[in-house]
């Protein structure tokens, strides 16, 4: 690993050393005084660096000028620029900028550091592994080592024709998930098996059977793929892909940097505005139903609460609460009709989250976050985040006319 650390303060740039070097020992880092020296420009692409450390004001010019001609070259590795200070208008220009990531010098910890870097050279690499592919012209796909994916197949396993299953990854109540293959092609996928009282269930038949053909209808990079639907005997069953990167659940527990929160609802938003052109209400956007691939892109999974609004089903009883009351905006928490704009209401509570590390209001039962949902103000940011509060106030407003009107207005907003 090697490292390009562009500050004009001598002490900084070894503080920063150092917490390279903490994360990664072997670490190499050159020193680059753009007082000095100028801007590093095209020289950096062919410099061999893993990332390069930018400060947000070098010699007293604009860094996010900086950031546009050093990613001018295609070559070119990731770019965090490194401020004083800033709010979500200086994020968002990093962001259309080029930057990888936006961190303030306050609170910088190597922990905080090392999670951005590696953040950054993920994705910096799976453009490079897209592109390549798209040069070639062919797909790129990785055959996991599944022997060290889940636990050993148990005796009580449920075999689906077509299909072979190599390991267990969960099991529910409800449900017992598998990773298999498909035999006509060896394609590793994820295979759910439900429980078969549900085969008796009409509402779960017919919610099971839209869910597969909401989500068949929508072709988003961010929208997870289902290959089968069906039954073997009395058990319904699901394949889809297999996302090998985890929960955003498990990536908040880990720790974000705002800017890594900020382009991620960018993407986010993407796959809601793909959904909602499709007539499609998701209702249950949560953590847990966002996950990723091995290249570290965002995919929306379980639609099994979505509302079809070109042809509305009432597939639940009356007053009936299902969705997660966490993440559930003040429409549904009121019984009344959610559409688009609900699910940005979810995912401002998902975005909270993300760039504090804290759940909001996290001291309520289910009871207490409807009423909390319904009634109370939205959460004052920290100081060090207070740029983005008005992002959060509108996505968190009561009123669905008081948030933005849809996914794509969001997406203009903080993305380009």
């Amino acid at each position: 690993m090697r490292f390009l650390i562009v500050d004009q303060s001598r002490e900084f740039r070894g503080a920063l050393a150092g917490m390279l070097r903490a994360r990664w020992p072997a670490a190499q880092t050159d020193d680059w005084d753009p007082s000095q020296r100028g801007n590093p420009g095209s020289s950096v692409a062919a410099g061999g660096y893993s990332a390069v450390l930018l400060e947000s004001h070098p010699a007293g010019e604009d860094g996010l000028a900086w950031v546009e001609r050093i990613r001018q070259d295609p070559k070119a590795p990731p770019v965090v620029l490194i401020a004083d200070q800033g709010d979500t208008h200086v994020a968002i220009q990093a962001l259309k900028a080029g930057a990888a990531d936006f961190l303030r010098k306050s609170g910088l910890t190597p922990e905080r550091l090392a999670r951005s870097l590696e953040d950054a050279l993920r994705e910096h690499e799976a453009r490079r592994i897209e592109q390549a592919g798209a040069r070639s012209g062919t797909a790129t796909s990785t055959r996991l080592d599944w022997k060290n994916i889940g636990a050993p197949l148990g005796d009580n396993v449920v075999r689906i024709p077509g299909y072979r299953s190599l390991r267990m990854i969960g099991r529910g109540g409800m449900a017992q998930v598998y990773l298999a293959e498909r035999a006509i092609d060896g394609t590793q996928l994820v295979l759910k098996v439900l429980d078969r009282s549900l085969r008796k269930d009409a509402v779960f038949l017919k919610r099971f059977q839209r869910e597969y053909r909401l989500i068949s209808a929508i072709e988003n990079e961010h929208v997870a793929r289902i290959f089968d639907q069906g039954f073997t005997g009395e058990y319904p069953y699901i394949a889809m892909e297999y996302l090998a990167g985890g929960t955003l659940a498990a990536k908040i527990h880990e720790g974000m940097t705002s800017l890594a929160a900020l382009r991620l609802t960018a993407q986010l938003a993407r796959a809601l505005e793909a959904i909602h052109a499709h007539g499609i209400v998701h209702r249950d956007l949560k953590p847990q139903n966002i996950m990723f691939r091995d290249n570290g892109r965002p995919v929306i999974v379980d639609f099994g609460l979505a509302k079809d609004l070109i042809n509305a089903e009432a597939l639940t009883q009356q007053g009936q609460v299902m969705a997660t009351p966490r993440y559930m905006s003040p429409e549904q928490c009121t019984g009344n009709p959610a559409d688009a704009r609900s699910d940005l209401y979810s995912l401002g509570v998902i975005f909270y989250e993300m760039i504090t590390g804290h759940k909001i209001f996290e001291s309520e039962g289910p009871a207490g976050l409807v009423k909390a949902h319904v009634h109370d103000q939205v959460p004052a940011l920290p100081e060090r985040l207070a740029g983005y509060q008005g992002l959060l106030d509108r996505l968190l407003a009561k009123k669905p006319d008081e948030r933005f009107q849809s996914a794509r207005e969001l997406f203009a907003t903080i993305a380009v």
